[in-house]
């Protein structure tokens, strides 16, 4: 009779262990449903993500719809400012740091915790945002990409496309690009050595010139193609893109260090669905979904458990510990309160000459 009641104890002790195994995987009490909205770029970014991640979620999660809205980084700011905190147009902003740190400041974003996002502490720590406010999913590094049949003497570092040999042949992005303040505050820390000196910044920018701006990291990747640039600032992912398709093109990881356009994933505080918007962000941090990323972007991917070897190795250039942690990072807090306004007043003034 004993051994009869031990083993009924014992198989439902294994059953309650089964499902709160079960619910701390999921992260959730229960099957999450409802509709969220998720931003989204759009081109073959928006096809992306509805053909694969977004069927792929619902496939997961029969009780949830997906709406995509499709724009830019800016704009989907605007529009959660003029909503307000409790009536977002977003249940999840997935979306450029640079603006993304600004919304974070005026507490528009939810905090995560490894409960409602589980797979975060798969996340190199580097990719989690102070206090854990968003995350960062996915990177794009930029280094210099540069014409190999039409430069003579590869750049190595920053700091040579100072060099006489570049003079009239480069390529950077307007400061209508968040490539155009990062590069600045990027010149001010290699010159002067404090990347908040604006001027320093914008002073050795200026003995650059002349050379070709760019709004939109596509034009960057047109006039590499066209030979009008014969070097400039570009993504690992545009780079290895382009030399899929055979523009005889290198990209050189700068010894000083990368800097990256950041895709900073958030939850918003007045979501009327975060159970499912909390899911939505587990799934994009999942490794199996990094890996889709990686493979159609070759984006840098957040989770530190996927592993590239091989031609992905190559395609993928920052992938490993010691790359992910050499990436320069800035104070987008310092930025977004007054430090954008003079950096765009002086290169207006000093750069664009009006």
């Amino acid at each position: 009779m004993r051994t009869r009641y031990a083993w009924r104890a014992a198989l439902l002790l294994l059953t309650v262990v089964s499902l709160l195994a079960a619910g701390t995987r999921a992260g959730t009490a229960g099957p999450v449903s409802g509709t969220i909205v998720v931003t989204s770029y759009g081109g073959s970014w928006e096809e992306f993500m509805r053909k694969v991640i977004v069927s792929g979620f619902e496939a997961e999660n029969p009780g949830v719809k997906v709406e995509l809205s499709v724009g830019l980084s800016r704009d989907w700011i605007s529009k959660l400012r003029a909503a307000g905190k409790n009536n977002p147009p977003y249940d999840v902003v997935i979306a450029n740091a640079v603006w993304v740190s600004a919304a974070r400041l005026e507490g528009f974003f939810e905090k995560f915790t490894e409960q409602t996002v589980p797979n975060l502490k798969e996340v190199w720590p580097e990719l989690r945002n102070k206090g854990d406010v968003g995350v960062i999913f996915a990177l794009n590094p930029l280094g210099l990409g540069y014409r190999k049949d039409l430069v003579q003497t590869p750049p190595k570092r920053w700091k040579d496309l100072w060099n006489a040999e570049y003079k009239g042949k480069l390529g950077i992005y307007s400061i209508n690009n968040s490539a155009g303040p990062m590069f600045i505050m990027l010149a001010a820390k290699l010159f002067s050595g404090n990347d908040k000196n604006i001027d320093a910044g914008i002073a050795k920018i200026k003995e650059l010139r002349p050379f070709r701006q760019s709004d939109f990291s596509g034009d960057m990747e047109i006039l590499l193609t066209r030979g009008e640039v014969q070097i400039g600032i570009l993504d690992s992912p545009a780079a290895s893109r382009l030399k899929k398709q055979g523009v005889p093109l290198e990209f050189a990881p700068p010894i000083e260090g990368m800097f990256m356009f950041e895709q900073d994933t958030n939850v918003t505080v007045g979501s009327k669905n975060k159970a499912a918007a909390y899911a939505f962000v587990n799934y994009m941090l999942s490794r199996p979904i990094q890996e889709k990323w990686s493979n159609q972007y070759f984006l840098t991917p957040a989770n530190k458990n996927l592993k590239f070897a091989g031609e992905m190795s190559q395609l993928v250039p920052i992938h490993t510990g010691p790359q992910i942690r050499s990436i320069i990072k800035w104070d987008w807090d310092w930025f977004n309160t007054g430090a954008r306004e003079q950096m765009i007043e002086k290169w207006n003034r000093e750069i664009i000459g009006r």
